[in-house]
């Protein structure tokens, strides 16, 4: 699917999604990936997305966030409860969602000038 309606004033815009790629500006990415406004990281996220854990969290410093979308695959997988309560904690609760979802909702929320950080599995 094009997303490439975007009024995202950042440097990174999710372009398109398939299952197994993202495109993000012109870069096709087919492991997990961190993507927000300003900032795109790859290598630091687990393989399965059950594998994230709190540390990681605070590292990718999700409460600097107004959003934090996870996009777990093709179908939508929620981590554990404990992780989702982590999160909330933090004070950047977690919205989960199959990728495709996701990264509808990062274009809508980043052309918004919203503060938003993805980690999507491809």
């Amino acid at each position: 699917m094009d997303l490439s309606l975007d009024n995202n004033t950042g440097s990174y815009k999710i372009r398109s999604y398939s299952p197994g790629s993202i495109m993000i500006n012109d870069a096709t990415y087919q492991d997990p990936i961190v993507v927000g406004l300003d900032v795109l990281r790859e290598n630091v996220l687990p393989v399965d997305s059950s594998e994230l854990n709190k540390e990681l969290l605070e590292e990718l410093k999700i409460s600097d966030y107004e959003v934090v979308i996870l996009g777990t695959g093709k179908n939508q997988q929620f981590p554990s409860w404990d992780l989702l309560e982590q999160a909330q904690m933090m004070g950047t609760p977690l919205e989960v969602m199959a990728t495709d979802a996701a990264c509808r909702t990062f274009t809508i929320l980043a052309s918004d000038g919203r503060k938003v950080l993805a980690l999507l599995y491809p």
